[in-house]
């Protein structure tokens, strides 16, 4: 048995003596576990279990009118009856029924084909599901939120650390990511369902309370280092590729900078065996021809990329997390006319494409003539051993254009070879016809032999400047001297001196209490009983005399004790400890308003309260109606609400997932790059902290007449005059095409597959986030989406006319399709387009048109995208309810089903009286008897 499963088995692991196992860092938490569990099921229990088994009349009504077209064969519009019991508490069994009721009242089922059912039995069946609704309605009131106790996600606790220990906000998303994924409940990552705690993840949690403390609050002072750099200096730069002759007459070859910037004629070598510039030792040389790159005034001055200033400071500098400062002497020239760039930028780059890359740019203002020092601070992360840790400058000069190119007199010959060489291969591999082959093979003979000769003959220069470039009127950047600083790093953390507020001179035992007494109700987000604190106290005192621990040691495991601990760990666990048990009254149970603020932060925060919040509730006035109100919009205006933008926002409009989907074909999407990507993923989350901050209406995620860009969004979507990277507000264009969220391109590009859009996978996401109305899975024999057969240009509305053929496909795409159709101006990257593009097509001439139109369940019709947003929002109750039932599930922690829908209609009546404003939903949410209740 390993030592840490001896802690686990040991049951009195922390107990009011302070007894303790002897591996103490080992914390045996198990029994604990258990007791939670129990409490979570005694929670499970609080609605009554209704019997499963149909009335006979009822099921015989089902059977005869409803079960041949919705059972696991059929399941007409996704609906299988088959699965309906009679217990409305189970999933959404309330909801389905409802359902079943409101057709069967309005006489839409059984469909008027159908033989028409008795009136009476009708309307027996309906009058059965009515009383039942109505009891698990009441039983729902009745039974409080049933907000379930459940663990911190990872997110949460990240936040929780950070705002416990004043950690780095990089730091904290290092912790958060050193977390498993959280499971999901109702799509949010704050159901108890989806937050299990077993062996593993509670080592988990240990390891990372471990990370915690040792890196960024008991680590020791770190060393910083310094570098200096200078390019003109160099001794080698790999690619210099330059010869001279020596006054001997012999070629010398070099790679110095300062040695090939004094040679009066410089020269390039041209190999003679083959053209591999490495390959051959035999060499004949020419002259060189000119370089993009000058030394001047004490740096380089560049027209192309830069060569000298690529080191390896990221490699041997980066010691440990932290922020590292580089300093570069630059000036720069923008260009002129048709050369010129809007602006020069210099960019740091460390351990691009890796999880720990960091990026940072800065303009060049400063002339050739007269440069300055220009600075990057950035925070740079070790990672795990092996990783890419690379550092390098680099600058755009000019769509990557290369002012100096080899004499296509030369090159092309050469290249030549290897091009007829390709189609060979290419022919064999297609099974051309052998004399094709033969053929090429004859002309690849012919172009070795120009080549060969070519090599023997070519006089030269090697280099000569791009004739397709204005080279005087190109931008140019002059770099000098080069200092890197790092890590810069407060010391001691501010964490570590808010823990030892006295200094750590002091070491006695009253200390050391002073210390927890500190700490735990912050931990606990409660005040704790003297019992809580003697057990951590004496815990932490045993560990130190035991092992021998020097007084910082000990108030460190002690602190991980207590990061370990499910007081600390488990959101709901607020509650004073009772001293004598107590009979609970019926009927819903307020929370107290230590409680009340864990459950207000963690859902605007995503963290534990703040001091103001700790304040209120002292003075016991939380539950004041005005006092919360304040609070709530106190908090709204705090920039910590980032986290509800950043993790409601980003599971509902599904932008934690874009990284999860196919990106986009670049050889067919060549537009497409890593700024659209970034921006992309950036758009709905700075829309929606509009929304909030100013306390919009939330139909504006259906519609608005204003977007939130920075200038690679605006132009992707056309727009003029948004520059830099900042996002801001933008008036929406006059043709409506991207207000609100239906014209993302992070979502539109998320709901496509690369090539092609896919309106049906569309579709489902806007009934699905829109209107909260999931799409049941296609039966098993619904089939896939008719691919292109044959040379004809198919438009997708074709192959989708073609999959409702089938009467079970039609049931369902009837109904969904257009939702998707409507969004079918917007290409798989989110672009405007009128004509099919993708899966070959490009949305040219020859391809076909697009047509958007179509009809909504309740007969509104539609033949834009702009008419099918108006369609929306004359329906945005749905919206509405939807987006409240959304919110809801988020912040209870738990589905919401047909028994909450009191609570629900509470909610979007008082949103209805403002106007459907963002804050007023939140306001309500929080107001609710089943936010403040258990």
């Amino acid at each position: 048995m390993s030592q840490r499963e001896g802690c686990w088995r040991n049951e009195t692991a922390i107990d009011k003596r302070g007894s303790t196992c002897s591996h103490s860092s080992e914390l045996s938490l198990k029994p604990i576990l258990f007791s939670i569990l129990a409490s979570l099921v005694l929670h499970s229990m609080s609605l009554p279990v209704f019997p499963v088994e149909l009335p006979k009349s009822t099921h015989a009504f089902l059977k005869e009118h409803c079960v041949d077209c919705h059972d696991a064969s059929t399941a007409r519009a996704g609906f299988r009856i088959d699965l309906l019991t009679a217990d409305f508490t189970a999933g959404n069994n309330a909801g389905q029924w409802k359902e079943v009721m409101d057709k069967i009242n309005s006489g839409e089922m059984p469909p008027k084909k159908k033989p028409r059912p008795n009136a009476k039995e009708a309307f027996a069946v309906a009058s059965w599901v009515a009383k039942q609704l109505d009891e698990t309605t009441k039983a729902a009131q009745g039974a409080g939120g049933r907000v379930p106790m459940r663990r911190m996600n990872r997110v949460e606790y990240a936040n929780t650390v950070r705002d416990l220990f004043s950690l780095e906000e990089n730091f904290a998303r290092r912790v958060e990511k050193e977390l498993p994924a959280d499971g999901k409940v109702g799509g949010f990552d704050r159901g108890s369902a989806g937050l299990f705690m077993d062996e593993g993840q509670l080592a988990q949690y240990m390891t990372v309370a471990d990370l915690v403390l040792d890196e960024a609050i008991f680590n020791e002072p770190p060393k910083v280092l310094k570098f200096t750099y200078d390019g003109t200096a160099e001794r080698y730069v790999h690619g210099l590729q330059t010869a001279y002759k020596n006054e001997s007459g012999a070629f010398v070859e070099t790679s110095v900078p300062k040695v090939i910037a004094g040679l009066k004629e410089p020269l390039a070598w041209i190999p003679q065996s083959n053209f591999d510039q490495w390959g051959s030792k035999e060499r004949r040389y020419v002259p060189h021809g000119p370089y993009d790159w000058t030394l001047k005034n004490g740096g380089t001055e560049y027209l192309a990329g830069l060569r000298f200033y690529n080191v390896d400071w990221g490699k041997k500098g980066v010691t440990r997390d932290g922020w590292y400062r580089i300093r570069v002497q630059a000036g720069a020239f923008k260009g002129e006319d048709e050369e010129a760039l809007k602006e020069v930028r210099l960019i740091s780059q460390f351990a691009l494409g890796s999880p720990i890359e960091a990026v940072k740019s800065v303009v060049i203002d400063a002339p050739l003539d007269a440069p300055k020092e220009y600075e990057f601070l950035m925070y740079l992360q070790m990672g795990p051993p092996g990783m890419n840790r690379d550092w390098r400058l680099r600058w755009d000069f000019g769509e990557r254009k290369e002012p100096c190119i080899a004499d296509p007199k030369y090159w092309d010959v050469q290249w030549k070879q290897v091009i007829v060489g390709g189609e060979i291969a290419r022919a064999k591999s297609e099974k051309k016809p052998a004399e094709e082959i033969e053929a090429k093979k004859k002309l690849l003979e012919e172009t070795i032999t120009k080549a060969t000769e070519s090599r023997k003959t070519f006089e030269g220069p090697y280099w000569i400047w791009n004739p397709k470039l204005n080279i005087a009127k190109r931008p140019r950047l002059w770099i000098g001297k080069m200092e890197w600083e790092g890590p810069i790093v407060e010391w001691p953390p501010q964490g570590r001196k808010t823990l030892f507020f006295a200094g750590e001179e002091r070491q006695d035992d009253a200390y050391l209490r002073e210390i927890f007494a500190r700490l735990l109700p912050l931990a606990y987000r409660r005040q704790v009983t003297p019992e809580e604190l003697d057990r951590v106290v004496n815990w932490t005192l045993k560990a130190r005399t035991e092992r021998g621990l020097a007084f910082t040691k000990a108030v460190r495991e002690g602190v991980k004790n207590v990061l370990c601990s499910p007081k600390f760990l488990y959101l709901g666990s607020e509650a004073m400890p009772a001293p004598v048990a107590r009979t609970t009254p019926p009927g819903p149970q307020l929370v107290d308003d230590s409680q009340l603020a864990s459950r207000l932060s963690y859902l605007l925060w995503s963290s534990a309260p703040d001091e103001e919040l700790y304040r209120v509730v002292a003075q016991k006035k939380l539950h004041d109606p005005t006092v919360l109100r304040a609070q709530v919009k106190r908090m709204i205006a705090d920039p910590k609400a980032w986290e509800f933008v950043r993790n409601f926002a980003g599971q509902w409009l599904g932008v934690r997932n874009f990284d999860n989907g196919t990106p986009p074909n670049r050889d067919f999407y060549r537009d497409y790059d890593d700024a659209l990507r970034d921006s992309s993923k950036r758009e709905p989350l700075e829309f929606c902290r509009a929304v909030l901050n100013q306390d919009l209406p939330i139909t504006q995620f259906l519609d608005s007449d204003f977007l939130m860009l920075n200038e690679r969004l605006a132009k992707h979507y056309g727009i003029e005059g948004v520059e830099g990277d900042e996002f801001r507000r933008v008036s929406a264009p006059a043709d409506d095409r991207r207000g609100g969220v239906l014209g993302m391109s992070g979502i539109l590009t998320y709901l496509a597959d690369g090539t092609r859009t896919l309106p049906v996978r569309r579709a489902t996401w806007v009934l699905d986030t829109l209107w909260n109305q999931p799409v049941p899975s296609p039966p098993p024999n619904a089939g896939d989406l008719p691919a292109i057969k044959d040379r004809k240009q198919r438009s997708v509305r074709e192959r989708l006319d073609e999959h409702r053929l089938s009467e079970n496909c039609a049931s369902c795409h009837t109904r969904v399709d257009p939702f998707g159709m409507a969004l079918e101006n917007y290409d798989a990257t989110g672009r405007w387009r009128d004509r099919q593009n993708g899966e070959g097509m490009r949305g040219d001439k020859g391809s076909p048109a697009l047509d958007v139109s179509g009809r909504l369940p309740n007969g509104t019709e539609f033949k834009t995208v702009q008419e099918f947003k108006a369609a929306l929002l004359a329906e945005k109750e749905k919206f509405v309810k939807g987006f409240t039932e959304k919110l809801l599930c988020y912040a209870l922690g738990r589905p919401v089903g047909y028994a909450d829908h009191l609570t629900v209609d509470q909610i979007t009546t008082h949103a209805a009286k403002h106007e459907y404003r963002l804050q007023e939903i939140i306001q309500a949410t929080v107001a609710s008897t089943f936010f403040q209740s258990r």
